[in-house]
């Protein structure tokens, strides 16, 4: 499988196809933020990056995200996603 690293032109792309909302809102997001190695859902950093297991953004792309712990354990509790680093 391949990666995109998250944050980067190739990942928006991949990310407007699959959740377009989610990729407006963490463009916002990194805007605030001022640099690009924020966590995807809040701003927060450190922040890691990780391949969202079971979603993928094409047939031989995982898809990634880039997470704070608290996120993380957040969207894995509520959501039920799953995540491996990077």
């Amino acid at each position: 499988m391949t990666y995109i690293t998250p944050h980067t032109p190739e990942w928006f792309k991949a990310l407007e196809a699959l959740n377009p909302m989610q990729a407006a809102i963490t463009k916002q997001i990194i805007e605030l933020a001022g640099k690009p190695d924020v966590c995807s859902a809040c701003g927060d950093y450190p922040a890691g990056d990780y391949r969202v297991v079971g979603v993928t953004f094409g047939p031989r792309t995982d898809a990634t995200i880039r997470l704070c712990n608290d996120c993380r354990d957040i969207r894995k509790e509520t959501q039920g996603e799953s995540y491996e680093p990077l």
